[in-house]
């Protein structure tokens, strides 16, 4: 799936070194030049050289210079309306909504191509032989926990889910079926969340975390690690948006493989659920 070059070279800025990223600077405030100029006017319009263009090129992944121009091609029409710049004052509905909507799709292909499908598959088959599932995560990673809860439960797995962490950990330590905890974090380093990891690993409870960040110390404690794409940082927080809607879509994901697999037994739970939940009231 081609990549959204504008959004990468803002997601991959911090991690560049200190030539490159004056390069990619440049190459945001002028993506539109850039489409026409020669690796060498635009290491001199740029005041880098052309051995930072390349390396520029081969750090995001591209096969060179003129990969890079292609690309920026194919985003000239936003490239022309601004859209690949953070909310400004006083902007038009639309516009915003045009903006948004880049950031978000970007975000959702990004993380179709992270996502690794041997992982789902590792989970799917431990959902199976799982009697309850623990889930549990903060602000809004905590939504995605609880999104997490509830679709299970929908379909006959029993799980608690609790913003409480006193109360997770007295679920935990008193649990004598097999189990499985969901944790999620998008840095992988919220320290509630780490301590429920290491008391589950402590009982021989299956930690399933779920995080953008590969190398962080929830992804070296998750038996199965569901790494999904960071959503990038912005001056509205709209990069948080990005990252619930990431991870909410991999939960999505996760519930469709494990229906799938069971599809006839999930849609009698689902039918039984909503025929139950429809009914409320009504008596």
């Amino acid at each position: 799936m081609p990549m959204n070059i504008l959004f990468t070279i803002q997601h991959q800025m911090g991690k560049l070194p200190k030539a490159e990223q004056k390069l990619a600077k440049w190459i945001l405030e002028h993506s539109e030049d850039v489409i026409h100029m020669s690796a060498k006017t635009l290491s001199q319009a740029s005041e880098t050289s052309p051995a930072t263009v390349v390396r520029f090129c081969y750090s995001l992944g591209l096969e060179g210079f003129t990969d890079l121009k292609l690309r920026l091609s194919a985003n000239l029409p936003e490239i022309k309306e601004n859209l690949y710049s953070d909310i400004d004052p006083d902007e038009e509905v639309s516009t915003i909504k045009r903006k948004l909507m880049l950031k978000v799709t970007d975000a959702i292909e990004k993380n179709c191509d992270i996502l690794e499908d041997e992982a789902i598959e590792k989970l799917v088959s431990l959902l199976e032989k799982t009697e309850i599932l623990f889930s549990f995560g903060i602000g809004a990673s905590g939504i995605v926990a609880d999104d997490f809860f509830q679709k299970f439960l929908r379909i006959g797995k029993r799980g608690i889910f609790n913003k409480d962490m006193h109360l997770m950990t007295t679920a935990l330590v008193t649990n004598e079926t097999p189990a499985l905890l969901f944790l999620v974090s998008n840095s992988g380093e919220k320290k509630e969340v780490l301590q429920l990891a290491l008391l589950a690993k402590d009982h021989d409870i299956p930690v399933i975390g779920m995080t953008s960040k590969a190398q962080s110390t929830l992804a070296k404690l998750s038996d199965i690690l569901i790494h999904t794409a960071d959503g990038g940082e912005a001056p509205l927080r709209s990069s948080a948006t990005n990252s619930l809607l990431v991870q909410l879509y991999s939960v999505d994901v996760i519930f469709s493989a494990y229906a799938s697999k069971h599809y006839d037994k999930t849609m009698m739970h689902l039918d039984k659920t909503k025929a139950a939940v429809k009914n409320i009231g009504k008596k």
